[in-house]
């Protein structure tokens, strides 16, 4: 049976407590019921896996204290330090890193030219060597505005979909309506120049996790983790390094005097092997204090050509509506060119249940870049509440590009 296609707004507390790669990626299902990630067969191998050192755990700077701006929700950061790859990797990592590339706007740098990226509740950090002139001259092209300034930070902000920048030389801070919990912008900045207190500082898990995990490639660590024996945990993490292999870390830090030891462990990897993933080959299970940590070798597989829906393209995507029309109009705003016959639009009903029916867009055109344009008309869905951009091939599978609801800007 064909699944239904599944729009792909991941909160960023959701992002880990779904686990497997369907929910990290927002890809559709080839299955009924499929997780997005195949077991293993069999029991895991286990035996000694050195893995490569961790850097520091620099990205805990961007995150303030929960007093700071006052909420108790479970918090997921996720760490990635993005550059280009164009050798093999685990089908995981790109699907991953694919998510990211697909959330974010495109500022005129470039995903793979980041030199570290840190996403929270409250918003998105980039580091990277550009000059703020850089990103002020792609903005330009686009509906954001200048918004005024904080700190030290060039402000700009737009109101399709809600979204804030603030800008600076080497550092661009990001927040949008869709996907983070809480944004907060200049409690992110306050936090990255130290004016208050840091999550780390407040919290003795997450200082005990992240010093235990350090910096990755690709890195999710918070409350809410696919994890191990999460009735139990405090705080866990899920990381990849990259050398002559891949390596996949799961930490989980339990309450005192709840400690899981390793058979438990094991076991809980034999019956839930999707925890790791599938191309895991070795498996080095312990436990120390309250720290229990899973590392797995994941050896490099011949590199070939990505699947498209994998490593979807970065751009900043525009919507208006036109309420005595009935028209809703998408732009590409910024960014890097899409094949046209990969980009479809569903419009969204209050009972669709999650539906998609892929409408083409730009079926005239080979390819859509900056400064194009396509009009929906509305007219026979009076009672239609969103748009939503779709990217996949004509079949099953797709990925959310761009969600635009219709009161967005009226």
């Amino acid at each position: 049976m064909n699944p239904t296609d599944e729009p792909s707004r991941p909160t960023r507390r959701s992002l880990l407590r779904a686990g497997a790669l369907a929910a990290t990626t927002g890809l559709t299902a080839s299955a009924a019921g499929c997780t997005g990630l195949p077991p293993l067969g069999s029991k895991p191998s286990y035996g000694r896996v050195d893995v490569p050192d961790a850097g520091p755990p620099d990205y805990r700077r961007w995150l303030p204290s929960q007093s700071v701006v006052e909420t108790d929700d479970d918090w997921l950061i996720t760490y990635a330090e993005p550059g280009p790859f164009d050798g093999p990797v685990p089908e995981e990592f790109v699907a991953r890193r694919g998510y990211h590339r697909a959330e974010l706007d495109y500022f005129g740098i470039g995903y793979e030219n980041y030199d570290r990226l840190v996403t929270t509740n409250l918003a998105t950090v980039i580091e990277a060597e550009f000059a703020a002139d850089e990103v002020a001259a792609t903005l330009a092209d686009t509906a954001y505005e200048p918004d005024g300034s904080y700190r030290d930070y060039d402000l700009y902000a737009r109101s399709d979909v809600p979204r804030r920048v603030a800008v600076r030389d080497g550092v661009v801070v990001w927040t949008s309506s869709v996907g983070f919990d809480a944004t907060n912008l200049e409690a992110t900045i306050d936090a990255g120049r130290g004016d208050v207190e840091r999550y780390h500082e407040a919290d003795d898990d997450f200082a005990a996790v992240t010093e235990a995990v350090g910096a990755s490639r690709l890195l999710y660590v918070g409350s809410g983790h696919p994890g191990l024996a999460t009735e139990y945990a405090t705080m866990g993490a899920d990381a990849f390094r990259i050398s002559d292999a891949s390596y996949q870390i799961l930490l989980e830090r339990y309450p005192e005097g709840q400690a899981v030891p390793a058979g438990r462990i094991r076991r809980i990897l034999e019956d839930e092997p999707h925890e790791l993933t599938s191309e895991a080959e070795t498996a080095d299970v312990g436990v120390e204090g309250r720290l229990a940590r899973v590392e797995a070798r994941v050896p490099l597989a011949p590199d070939r050509d990505r699947d498209p829906i994998r490593d979807p393209p970065q751009v900043t995507w525009g919507a208006s509506f036109d309420a005595d029309a009935r028209t809703v109009t998408i732009r590409h705003e910024a960014g890097e060119e899409v094949d046209a016959d990969w980009l479809w639009y569903d419009v969204d009903f209050p009972d669709d249940y999650g539906e998609i029916a892929k409408e083409p867009l730009w079926s005239e055109r080979d390819a859509v870049g900056p400064g194009d344009r396509a009009t929906i008309d509305l007219s026979d869905g009076p009672d239609a509440d969103g748009i939503q951009l779709v990217y996949g091939p004509e079949g099953i599978g797709s990925r959310t590009l761009f969600y635009y609801r219709l009161e967005g800007d009226e």
